[in-house]
């Protein structure tokens, strides 16, 4: 529009064009202001880097562990026979996280040490074990780029005190 008005004033001769509005002096800082991005005090780094949002990250990994682990018969890496073709989808959305840098661990039947970084949801005494070990993940434990995103949740299964020596 100012742009339009002013090619208009070119019509007239020079001393009956109207003078052009004076800018604001404080014009240059508004639009300074207005050109820089918005970041929120509580907003991480990440995302406005380019890296994507931790908590995103997480949910999305969660999401697609839960997912692969209803697809896979129990205890293989192996999908179900109704399951194939969707499978290889999301090997596919899992490949391209693991490249990103993603890191998605399952803690189902490792042994146990208290040292480790986990949350505890539970123990459970289940026979047949000798040392304490985890029989359920909860959620998985995420790193992306070596840092931890997400802590694993865990049920742990502990000897049943029978099988325990006399003295514990």
């Amino acid at each position: 529009m100012v742009i339009l008005s002013t090619f208009r004033q070119m019509r007239f001769p020079r001393e009956f064009r109207v003078a052009a509005s004076p800018w604001p002096a404080d014009l240059e800082q508004l639009l300074s202001r207005v050109a820089r991005p918005a970041e929120a005090p509580g907003q991480p780094q990440g995302a406005v880097s380019g890296e994507p949002d931790a908590r995103l990250l997480a949910s999305i990994g969660t999401g697609l562990w839960r997912l692969r682990r209803k697809m896979e018969k129990p205890g293989t890496d192996q999908p179900l026979e109704t399951m194939r073709l969707p499978y290889r989808h999301l090997e596919s959305v899992w490949d391209v996280l693991v490249q990103s840098g993603t890191d998605i661990q399952d803690h189902t039947d490792t042994p146990f040490d208290p040292g480790m970084s986990l949350k505890v949801v539970a123990y459970q005494p289940t026979p047949g074990l000798t040392r304490e070990r985890v029989i359920e993940t909860i959620k998985p434990s995420i790193y992306f780029k070596g840092k931890r995103i997400q802590m694993g949740e865990v049920i742990v299964g502990t000897p049943e005190p029978s099988e325990t020596s006399p003295g514990r």
